[in-house]
């Protein structure tokens, strides 16, 4: 049941928090310029409004939220602190003798109250229309990029993760019911391929499937069905981890490699996030731009041009709107125009080389110069490993058995883009590039004050949860910043 937020009795303590919490301290600032009454109005229909026992109060629990991005701390410090910090209760509302909510009851509004993306977003959305109420956002550019954050989980190959589990399973039936044992079929070896991977652990399978009940040791029932369940997946070869499924192996360059997820930012020149669109490690940033953009306009924000790195001038972006400008320098790899778009090959811009369906960077690439007897147009190909194509569960139809080579090549079709490339040698093109450096300090910030280089969570959901709420804090703590320059 949701209740009405109660009001800080401030005549009672008034003096107390004056004295404790200055004019000039942050949080009472925050208090001062950010009115969060809408996260209640957001989050009123996720609540039972007659019956149950009195939730607490939506705004208090984003603001706990809010608190732990802020400074970057566990569930429990963030209560652990609350509970003596008389900052953090002001801000909260709550007076200096009231309790607060258990620890866990922070992951409960998580999972049960920000369960839908679009309240995420329009919490973001109400924050920059504050800012926008400031006279705060003046301009009608947006700068876009994106940062990487690494899972959680362990980055394995269906083999290995396959290997690994069934190991576990076997280490539980020695442990709880080691009279099992004798009925193991023999352990594939180090050398077998993955297909004698699966049919050892279906034959695993088989012989415990009448031997373990419910009334087993639930430790050992749910390593069971975990193998059971992985081997039955018709997708299980795209899984990349099994404590995190969403997640995939990226590129930061040709040799250093993640494995986590990207979160694609849109940010204005007052450094201002407007929009954001979270993804898997592996996915392309230049694909994400007509999202950002119109998630920013949502903010009543008019888009006029767009600042990027070359991940961004594909042809798809740079028609995407006759009144928008893109300051992205052209790359003949991504501005072609005779890739089929749904290969599922694409360009990584920070290793500058392709990226097949499976993930797997190409490991060499040259450049075929326009021939008479070969193509009016230049060529670039790119090898992949062909140890790897053999064994990929994605071949089909793309790799031929037998073939000693696979590579792949992207025609350049210059003439499809010689506006952009008169553009992007023009001095308002050069000087407006120069803003990109914005949007790379921001991704700094948003790393090393606000924890966004490790996840907290597992899941692309939880991901986006941890993104965003990093968003809000970087907003709040940039229009503060702007109103005091504003008023100095």
């Amino acid at each position: 049941m949701l209740k009405p937020y109660e009001q800080l009795r401030m005549l009672e303590y008034q003096k107390l928090y004056d004295i404790v919490v200055s004019k000039d301290h942050f949080l009472r600032k925050i208090e001062d310029n950010i009115n969060f009454e809408f996260v209640n109005k957001l989050l009123e229909n996720s609540y039972c409004k007659e019956f149950g026992r009195p939730a607490k109060e939506p705004e208090m629990m984003f603001k706990l939220m809010f608190l732990k991005r802020m400074y970057d701390l566990p569930d429990r410090e963030v209560i652990s602190r609350a509970k003596t910090d008389l900052a953090f209760k002001y801000f909260l509302r709550l007076n200096p003798e009231d309790d607060l909510p258990a620890a866990s009851l922070l992951t409960i509004f998580r999972k049960s109250r920000l369960n839908n993306e679009e309240i995420l977003e329009e919490m973001l959305t109400e924050i920059v229309k504050q800012a926008i109420e400031k006279w705060l956002i003046k301009g009608n550019a947006i700068i876009v990029d994106s940062t990487h954050t690494k899972s959680k989980g362990i980055n394995e190959t269906p083999t290995q993760m396959l290997r690994r589990t069934s190991k576990e399973l076997r280490k539980e039936v020695y442990c709880k019911r080691p009279e099992l044992a004798e009925k193991f079929p023999d352990k594939p070896s180090d050398e077998d391929s993955l297909e004698d991977v699966i049919k050892y652990i279906g034959e695993l399978i088989d012989v415990l499937e009448k031997d373990i009940t419910d009334e087993d040791h639930k430790k050992l029932k749910n390593r069971y069905n975990q193998v059971k369940e992985l081997v039955k997946k018709i997708n299980y070869e795209d899984i990349q981890s099994i404590a995190d499924e969403n997640a995939k192996v990226g590129y930061k360059s040709e040799s250093d490699k993640f494995f986590g997820y990207k979160t694609h930012i849109a940010v204005t020149e007052e450094r201002i996030i407007t929009g954001i669109e979270v993804t898997d490690g592996a996915a392309s940033d230049g694909k994400q731009l007509g999202k950002l953009i119109e998630k920013t306009k949502k903010s009543n924000i008019e888009v006029k041009e767009v600042i990027g790195d070359k991940a961004y001038s594909g042809k798809d972006n740079l028609e995407y709107s006759d009144d928008i400008s893109i300051i992205s320098k052209l790359h003949p790899v991504i501005s072609n125009g005779n890739r089929k778009n749904d290969d599922g090959f694409y360009f990584n811009k920070d290793a500058d080389m392709m990226v097949c369906k499976l993930g797997h960077l190409a490991i060499r690439k040259y450049t075929m110069k326009e021939n008479a007897y070969l193509t009016k147009n230049r060529r670039i190909i790119y090898h992949f490993d062909i140890d790897k194509c053999k064994k990929c569960p994605k071949r089909n139809g793309c790799y031929k058995d037998g073939a000693k080579s696979k590579s792949y090549s992207v025609t350049i079709l210059s003439d499809t883009h010689d506006k952009q490339k008169a553009f992007q040698e023009t001095e308002y093109f050069k000087e407006r590039a120069k803003q990109r450096y914005i949007i790379e300090a921001k991704n700094a910030e948003l790393k090393q004050a606000h924890g966004l280089d490790k996840c907290d969570y597992l899941g692309l959901f939880g991901m986006k949860i941890q993104s965003y709420f990093t968003a809000f804090t970087s907003n709040v703590k940039r229009i503060i910043k702007l109103v005091d320059i504003k008023t100095a």
